[in-house]
């Protein structure tokens, strides 16, 4: 039976309605209380909801094919254990815990494709609110909204919560935690880091590259802790918060490591095996290398040199691919539109670097970009494959670039301003300023 065959029933109307009701309220409360937010989100939730009909009673979006449409029948099929006795297909290393939770659902109440629509629709929400979220948290209202904008009407975040992908429930919460990270650089209350790394860690169960993201802020956070402590010894004084985050999130990666070695994560399976799953890098990618989409034959490597060349051009495919020559069909023309929108966000940030690399959080957020792009770049060798999973991190570029995107002279005056102000500031502290403050304003202190 095809997706768009099975039967719409009473219940999935009430579900679907009831989920997106409370979304409603949800972004009109958002709206009143932040201003800017209220007409972004609703094009958001309007373009959400189109998608997620089309889906559901016309065709199969372009990431709405096999994939999503396997989670929804494993949901299904998992709900004929009847309500409440769906413990033993539970697994927490599964690439299908998502479809599990709609089980349950589903098993309570009827088959309701459009209610997981809509939970996934929710769930892109919120991934639109927490961009604009991180924007404001690095620059200021203004540079929110319109990353809230280019958030909104973005075609693969558009489709990847109007399908049962599970890209949304991976993306709500690493935003969560991301949002919280960069409070906790510019506060230095623990409180935001042990959140944001639990958070963060609850990302990974639903696919495992969070993992790898948390490492790259403990080798940061490490870095930091121990330039912190040879900086107090000539200034005589020292930032507590900076030093107990780097020891506390590098005892406890080490801990983790080392005591959790045999726990699942999906997509990568056992931790402790991390290391050997990079002996069969060639292996991977010549598996992933499939379909029409596949990335061509000399992306695949023989050996651990060529592996280590081939990286930052694998990390310009995910990023940017497919390129002109590889474009074989209109879908991937759509694909193509998209990495050149990602290539404009790297240059603009490339551009003007010197305006945001003395900020802490800003250098933070570009490691976790960084590490999360060779992550990916290995784990997938299909432009389809890569358009999914460089969504799972695009928040964290349109965050970055918000307070630059716009036109030129807004551009050039604000920068200005900048500059200016922190000349200014430069005059009058007695100290050097701190690398989490130079360059740009200081970010609004908002509740998330």
């Amino acid at each position: 039976m095809s997706y768009t065959s099975i039967p719409f029933t009473f219940m999935e109307l009430l579900l679907a309605g009831s989920f997106l009701m409370l979304v409603l309220v949800a972004v009109l409360w958002t709206g009143r209380t932040r201003e800017g937010y209220l007409w972004p989100l609703l094009a958001a939730f309007g373009a959400r909801i189109g998608a997620a009909l089309v889906q559901r009673f016309l065709f199969p979006l372009p990431q709405g094919g096999a994939d999503a449409i396997s989670f929804e029948r494993r949901a299904w099929f998992w709900a004929q254990s009847g309500c409440g006795n769906l413990g033993d297909h539970f697994s927490m290393g599964s690439s299908y815990l998502h479809s599990w939770l709609i089980a349950n659902v589903y098993a309570c109440a009827d088959r309701a494709p459009l209610a997981f629509q809509a939970v996934n629709i929710a769930l892109g929400m919120l991934t639109v609110y927490l961009i604009a979220r991180i924007a404001e948290q690095l620059w200021d209202r203004q540079a929110a909204v319109r990353a809230a904008w280019i958030a909104a009407l973005f075609p693969i975040l558009i489709v990847n919560a109007a399908v049962p992908l599970r890209e949304v429930w991976f993306t709500a919460f690493f935003l969560l935690g991301v949002l919280w990270l960069v409070r906790w650089v510019q506060s230095q209350r623990t409180g935001f880091l042990v959140a944001a790394v639990g958070v963060l860690l609850a990302s990974a169960i639903v696919h495992g590259a969070a993992v790898f993201a948390i490492a790259g802020i403990a080798v940061v956070l490490v870095g930091w802790s121990i330039r912190e402590f040879l900086r107090a010894s000539d200034l005589g004084r020292i930032r507590p918060g900076l030093l107990f985050g780097g020891v506390l999130l590098g005892s406890a990666g080490v801990m983790g490591f080392l005591v959790m070695d045999d726990m699942r994560f999906s997509s990568i399976g056992q931790l402790g095996d991390v290391m050997e799953q990079t002996e069969t890098l060639d292996q991977r990618a010549e598996r992933s290398a499939r379909g029409g989409a596949a990335y061509p034959s000399f992306l695949i490597p023989s050996n651990d040199l060529q592996a280590l060349v081939l990286t930052p051009i694998r990390m310009g495919y995910l990023l940017f691919g497919p390129p002109l020559w590889e474009v074989r069909s209109p879908v991937h023309l759509v694909g193509m539109l998209e990495g050149l929108f990602y290539l404009s966000l790297v240059l603009l940030l490339a551009l003007y670097r010197h305006h945001w690399w003395q900020r802490q959080d800003f250098r933070l957020l570009v490691v976790i970009f960084v590490v999360l792009t060779i992550i990916f770049a290995w784990g997938t060798s299909n432009f389809g494959t890569a358009a999914r999973h460089r969504a799972k991190f695009l928040g964290i570029l349109i965050a970055l670039a918000a307070g630059l995107a716009g036109r030129h002279l807004w551009r050039r005056e604000r920068l200005q301003r900048l500059t200016g102000g922190h000349q200014a500031a430069e005059e009058t502290a007695p100290d050097p300023p701190e690398p989490s403050s130079a360059g740009l304003p200081r970010p609004r202190r908002a509740g998330p």
